[in-house]
């Protein structure tokens, strides 16, 4: 009987040392910001189309210095604002002169039939069929898309509020 209250004794403290261990180990902890990574300030960029909000678009700024080694976007919510992040975790930008690119794709999958095929031969056909069918639309004017060719730039500093761009029409006719 004393064996076994000692080894209930033994597995409770086990338990305990490894909950410890993971939970000082970082385990919900804040992650670092990586070595040389900048000071980030709050970046907000409004898209609209057409003076609509533009939904699920992906907004990124491209540094104009070069060497620049951090990613920077953020993905437009219902209302068309894109909270902006660097390297997708890290909330903010830092501070200098971007290009702004905004994209959104489309993509028209054909519907499965009714009845689906039984034969495994029969269901390979129908994917590769549907593979090739599957189209995809870019519903931002190519031009807003590249850093090269957008006429969106804006200044990240600590004092900006929320940036508005109006991308114009909706190019629903290039399919990729």
């Amino acid at each position: 009987m004393k064996k076994f209250y000692l080894h209930k004794i033994l597995i409770v403290i086990l338990l305990f040392f490894s909950f410890s261990v993971s939970f000082l180990s970082g385990c919900g902890s804040k992650r670092v910001q990586p070595d040389g990574m900048p000071t980030l300030y709050h970046c907000s960029i409004q898209i609209t189309q057409n003076g609509q909000p533009l939904t699920d678009a992906i907004v990124s700024l491209h540094s104009t210095s070069e060497n620049f080694p951090w990613t920077i976007n953020g993905r437009t919510n219902e209302n068309g604002q894109a909270e902006i992040f660097t390297h997708g975790y890290f909330k903010g930008a830092p501070a200098g002169d971007f290009k702004v690119t905004v994209d959104k794709l489309e993509t028209v999958v054909p519907p499965l039939p009714d009845v689906m095929p039984t034969s495994e031969s029969e269901l390979a056909k129908l994917y590769d069929k549907r593979e090739k069918e599957t189209k995809e639309y870019q519903l931002v004017d190519i031009k807003f898309t590249q850093a090269e060719s957008t006429p969106f730039s804006i200044n990240v500093n600590k004092k900006m509020g929320v940036i508005s761009l109006d991308i114009g029409t909706t190019n629903n006719q290039n399919n990729l």
